[in-house]
């Protein structure tokens, strides 16, 4: 219960937690990218005809080869769902996946205020409907038309997403990231901030948390950044088309959720 009324003493015991995590998924994400510059050229296809052609690997059996063929029985069915119906597509997936960040927000303030792991019964419920709506009618939607006009405007791979791997591309990549994460973060935080209120039937604290709470969350964002997320999304921007970044971004924004929905979280309650 000390930590609940302290709520800088309990942020302070997070932001060292989260930023081991960042780091780590901003090693790994270094090391996938180079990983991948390396045995692109030699594992990557063979690997792929074997799994999609029902297997030419002696030694499985068939759980092995169901298993193997999931992902891309998944990853063929989200495509073609994003060939046919592209922004209601990439508008689920921000909002399930911005409920999948605020439980972990849930889970994680119950156990450093408590020490407890959270039940499912004891999550709440009306917050995550929050997430799900603001992910799935605005930062969803925004996040489509801003990479879009990112790419209209200063194309990374001069408009040509089969062209990657070059210097000026890196450049141009660094830039979108740079500007969505120090410019535009300062309307994807106002309106998860709005958002959420409205569902959670806290509107009247809207103003209240404008003017003492919408700095402090910008700032915990530019730490997430810079201390991991920005780079993890700077390796999805160079590596992956256009239509794909959102859903890269969205798998990424989890910790990005997780910071923002627990430190909002805060003071609402």
């Amino acid at each position: 219960m000390l930590l609940l009324n302290n709520p800088r003493r309990m942020s302070g015991r997070l932001l060292p937690f989260l930023m081991l995590l960042i780091a780590a998924l901003s090693s790994s994400g270094f090391t996938v990218m180079a990983k991948r510059m390396e045995i692109n050229s030699r594992q990557t296809k063979p690997l792929y005809i074997a799994v999609s052609s029902g297997g030419s690997l002696d030694n499985e059996d068939g759980a092995d080869k169901k298993r193997r063929k999931l992902l891309p029985s998944l990853s063929g069915w989200y495509m073609n769902q994003m060939d046919n119906h592209e922004v209601a597509t990439k508008c689920v997936s921000t909002g399930f996946l911005a409920v999948v960040g605020d439980v972990c927000a849930q889970v994680l303030g119950e156990y450093l205020a408590h020490g407890n792991i959270l039940a499912s019964k004891s999550l709440d419920k009306l917050r995550m409907i929050a997430f799900f709506i603001d992910g799935t009618l605005f930062t969803g939607p925004l996040l489509h038309y801003v990479y879009k006009l990112y790419e209209h405007v200063y194309p990374i791979n001069g408009g040509d997403d089969s062209k990657t791997g070059n210097s000026d591309s890196l450049k141009r990549a660094f830039v979108h990231v740079l500007f969505d994460n120090y410019v535009m973060i300062v309307a994807y935080i106002s309106l998860m901030m709005c958002s959420t209120a409205l569902v959670e039937g806290r509107y009247k604290s809207i103003p209240h948390e404008f003017k003492f709470d919408l700095i402090p969350n910008i700032k915990a964002s530019y730490k997430a950044s810079a201390l991991g997320l920005m780079w993890l999304q700077l390796i999805s921007f160079y590596w992956l088309p256009t239509n794909l970044r959102v859903l890269a971004v969205n798998f990424i924004d989890i910790i990005w959720v997780v910071v923002m929905s627990f430190v909002t979280h805060l003071h609402r309650h």
